[in-house]
């Protein structure tokens, strides 16, 4: 006795997202939806079955998706590349910024390296006219005299100069954390623009799967409603009836090709999903 076509699909909040499907399609689908959407759970049930709610459970929970910036649809491309070109700017400046900040640290040792060998001197040259003040005073003789003026301005240049590189350190520092935000902003922007061109990508996918869902609805109650007016099923009316579930390996594959896609869009924003291998 052949199973008739009086099967649906449902799921936890009672939506029917199936319906005149055979026992066997009915399982597949269910298999299917379980393994591609987010539903808590879906149940085969007779067509002539009253809904029933679901048993109470713990919520399904998922990851939540990430809010992205106001884009009017189908200019979501367009969208990505203003992003792009943002974002080699920032990236331009902040590289011009961290090379500043390397010299004038550089620039800060040089002075500072001036101003320890300046004040070695001076020291040097202090102890010297102490030693000579000594000698002096040994001998009787006056100290004015034994003493002479010892000049510290090269030292307090130094110094100035030392100060002043410091200050200009500190600008560009600030200057840099600026471009630092400003570049990790626009690498934010970016990515949220390709998450942007992927999920319109997706979406034009699911209203694709919708119209072939319906299709292949009609064509699996056709064929398997054929066995009731004197036509049997045949075995490649069967393999064609049935829903391949994806495995685990199939899903891997597919979401390592999506990461490859949004690499892709980085450097060409008219890369396609198709042209993904």
């Amino acid at each position: 006795m052949m199973t008739p076509a009086n099967f649906q699909v449902v799921d936890g909040k009672g939506h029917v997202h199936a319906k005149n499907l055979t026992s066997s399609q009915a399982n597949g689908m269910a298999e299917m939806l379980l393994a591609t959407r987010t539903l808590g759970s879906v149940r085969t049930e007779l067509m002539d079955k009253p809904p029933t709610t679901a048993p109470a459970s713990a919520p399904h929970i998922v990851a939540t998706a990430q809010p992205l910036p106001a884009i009017k649809p189908g200019s979501e491309r367009e969208s990505l590349c203003e992003a792009i070109d943002v974002h080699l700017d920032a990236s331009a400046r902040f590289d011009a910024a961290n090379q500043a900040v390397e010299r004038a640290r550089a620039f800060v040792d040089a002075r500072q390296t001036e101003l320890d060998a300046m004040t070695a001197a001076h020291q040097t040259e202090i102890a010297a006219s102490g030693a000579n003040l000594a000698e002096a005073l040994k001998a009787g003789g006056a100290a004015f005299e034994a003493s002479r003026l010892i000049d510290r301005g090269a030292v307090l240049d130094a110094e100035v100069r030392r100060d002043t590189a410091k200050a200009a350190l500190e600008q560009l520092t600030a200057e840099q954390v600026e471009s630092d935000s400003t570049y990790k902003a626009a690498e934010t922007a970016v990515r949220l623009a390709v998450m942007a061109v992927k999920r319109a990508d997706v979406a034009a996918m699911v209203e694709r799967l919708e119209a072939v869902k319906a299709e292949f609805t009609a064509l699996a109650t056709a064929i398997d409603a054929a066995r009731f007016a004197d036509v049997p099923m045949t075995i490649r009316a069967q393999d064609a009836v049935r829903i391949d579930v994806p495995g685990t390996g199939a899903i891997s594959e597919a979401a390592a090709r999506w990461h490859r896609y949004g690499a892709a869009l980085r450097d060409d924003v008219d890369a396609s999903w198709e042209d993904m291998q």
